[in-house]
């Protein structure tokens, strides 16, 4: 078996592989820890490319048993794309753009979903709940319908777009608006999850493990040239799961250079900023007040995971108003044909805070989280 136990990032205690377990009894987040030993003798980039680009390329780095089980939309797989403008206009010949927008849903979310659908249809589920501001939502409710499984979504009802409440809706999913934010929403799914049996789902470590594919392809396209990947953070799984892409292909033989990661979050919800700048371990949580609605998270589940990522790779943390997010997708929008919601374009308008710090030569990926459809 390629996975050798489930371990909290806290506390370091191991849980057995075969347990389904969401957070550690301490209360934080887990991860997944491989047998790189294994997968370093089976695995290497000619292998690799004789595959399909898409997300299930890296199945020895992904934590689903058996293909049988997989439930995939043909997910990943995502151009990254050549700045054309923007780089000269601000002097980055390598700026590069991940769009995930191109994703089955829309966003990166489908990533994630992949393998916690797959998961739960291991386990033998039929019916699952999980909390979103959105794009999650509408990524669970597209995939059970695939499956065949049963899902009910709790949602924001002033943080969420319509149109992604009626995305969910489409596939079939029992949608409920909240009253409150994101972290209502969660504790409701949680409720659920504890009272009725109804297999979990959310920012917990499968989810984490599908979307540092990112992190797999970033490399795999830019064959390991790549000095800073900048992406929004939420509630930081994103980030976090890049980060662990990449030491997976470390610890993997398959690369020996790690980028430097920049995470960006709104003025109006920036836990995990607060916690970087002042150079604390622990995420303090706070109440969204931002447009951004798909990374308006006041207590991110993986808050920890983001900030230590951002410290391992020497990365820093960038904090944008609603004002620059808008300047931002104009820019990605009219001068780079690329429509990105307000959240997507976080790593634009981060960029554009830290240019005199950027070395020349510097090959910088922004990871464009969703398509403006979705706002």
């Amino acid at each position: 078996m390629h996975i050798k136990f489930i371990r909290c990032v806290a506390c370091d205690r191991e849980y057995p592989c075969e347990n389904l377990i969401y957070r550690c009894r301490c209360g934080e987040s887990l991860e997944i820890v491989y047998d790189y030993d294994e997968i370093r003798g089976k695995l290497d980039w000619k292998t690799l490319r004789q595959r399909p680009f898409r997300h299930w390329r890296y199945r020895e780095f992904l934590p689903v048993l058996s293909d049988n089980h997989i439930i995939s939309m043909n997910e990943g797989g995502t151009p990254l794309l050549l700045s054309r403008n923007l780089s000269r206009r601000f002097n980055v010949p390598g700026l590069y753009f991940k769009y995930e927008g191109l994703n089955p849903t829309g966003s990166f979310k489908d990533r994630g979903t992949t393998v916690e659908i797959s998961k739960a249809v291991e386990h033998g589920s039929s019916d699952v709940v999980v909390a979103s501001t959105g794009n999650m939502g509408a990524s669970i409710a597209a995939y059970t319908a695939l499956a065949m499984v049963k899902a009910k979504i709790y949602v924001p009802r002033r943080l969420t777009a319509s149109a992604k409440i009626r995305q969910m809706k489409g596939y079939g999913a029992t949608v409920s608006l909240v009253n409150g934010d994101y972290t209502q929403a969660m504790k409701q799914a949680v409720s659920d999850f504890e009272r009725k049996g109804l297999h979990l789902l959310g920012d917990y470590p499968y989810r984490g493990e599908g979307e540092k594919t990112v992190g797999y392809e970033i490399v795999d396209q830019c064959d390991g040239r790549v000095s800073h990947i900048i992406a929004p953070i939420g509630n930081g799984t994103l980030l976090a799961g890049i980060w662990k892409g990449i030491k997976d292909l470390e610890k993997g033989g398959l690369i020996t250079e790690r980028p430097r990661l920049v995470g960006v979050q709104a003025s109006g919800c920036q836990p995990v900023a607060r916690a970087f700048l002042s150079d604390r371990e622990t995420i303090m949580p706070v109440v969204p007040r931002t447009k951004a609605s798909a990374i308006a998270c006041g207590n991110p589940l993986d808050g920890r995971k983001a900030l230590k990522a951002i410290r391992e790779s020497d990365g820093m943390i960038q904090v944008v108003s609603d004002a620059e997010l808008v300047k931002a997708r104009k820019l990605l929008a009219q001068e780079e044909g690329i429509y990105a919601e307000l959240a997507g374009a976080a790593p634009l308008a981060g960029l554009l805070k830290l240019l005199s710090t950027l070395n020349a030569g510097a090959c910088v990926v922004l990871v464009i989280s969703g398509t403006g459809l979705k706002d």
